[in-house]
């Protein structure tokens, strides 16, 4: 009897022991990441961050565990015993270098707006054009002074709208646009939509179309705004597998239906 009691006991603990798990948040900054790759190489277990940035994933004492994320640096860790027993807090970096690989097109950014450098500008301008044409500043209408309202009218270009100021039009992320993303970008590609989003292969297309119904904003694609884009992918990913799981059943159901 007591040796089946030491054997029962023994057992609970190394279950126990083999049930662990370790949970906490990744943060990058001071903003929750969400998506973030969790693997935990030694037992070959992986999940995923909420949109909360919570994470839990079985675990031992010394496992090693790697947290991933496009644009992020890769963190790794080995498990020590507080992590097994309180929640614990993965800082992420951004990967500055990667953020610009990842552009899908390359424009020049326009150079940003200074007043009193355009002030001075026009300034000279009109100081030099003076000393070149002195004639065209005599007063027509007037004894003495200058002519402002044809001085006004000469250098009415020099003051348009600094084009630096117009909106620029990103459009929408079509499904075309969806394809051209994951054909040619370094971590929005068939792993991710597999592995993050959960999307099987065959619904890959299906899932396209239904991003670019939504009409995401196209600047989205831009490199400061693609947490920005993930976040909306997880999401979207998630209401389109749980339609595709309705679908499921609701075709399993009809052969049975009244």
């Amino acid at each position: 009897m007591i040796k089946n009691l030491i054997f029962l006991v023994t057992f609970l603990i190394f279950a126990a022991a083999k049930a662990q798990n370790t949970s906490g948040k990744v943060y990058a900054g001071d903003k929750r990441v969400p998506g973030v790759l969790v693997e935990n190489r030694t037992q070959k277990k992986s999940t995923v961050t909420t949109d909360a940035g919570d994470f839990s994933i079985a675990a031992r004492l010394n496992d090693s565990l790697v947290f991933s994320a496009p644009f992020m640096e890769t963190q790794v860790f080995i498990v020590e015993q507080e992590q097994l027993e309180q929640r614990w807090v993965v800082a992420l970096n951004e990967n500055l270098n990667e953020l610009d690989e990842v552009r899908l097109t390359e424009a020049p950014k326009p150079k940003e707006f200074n007043q009193e450098e355009y002030t001075a500008k026009v300034n000279d301008l009109v100081k030099r054009d003076y000393q070149l044409n002195p004639q065209a500043y005599r007063p027509q209408y007037t004894s003495q002074g200058i002519d402002f309202i044809m001085l006004a009218k000469r250098f009415a270009s020099l003051f348009k709208k600094d084009p630096s100021k117009k909106e620029k039009d990103y459009g929408v992320i079509s499904y075309e646009r969806m394809q051209q993303l994951f054909a040619t970008d370094a971590y929005f590609d068939q792993k991710f939509l597999r592995e993050q989003l959960k999307i099987e292969a065959e619904y890959q297309n299906l899932f396209f179309e239904y991003v670019g119904a939504v009409n995401l904003d196209g600047i989205l694609l831009e490199t400061e705004h693609q947490l920005d884009l993930l976040k909306e992918l997880l999401a979207l990913s998630e209401s389109f597998n749980a339609e595709i799981k309705k679908f499921k059943q609701e075709g399993l159901a009809k052969p049975g239906s009244n």
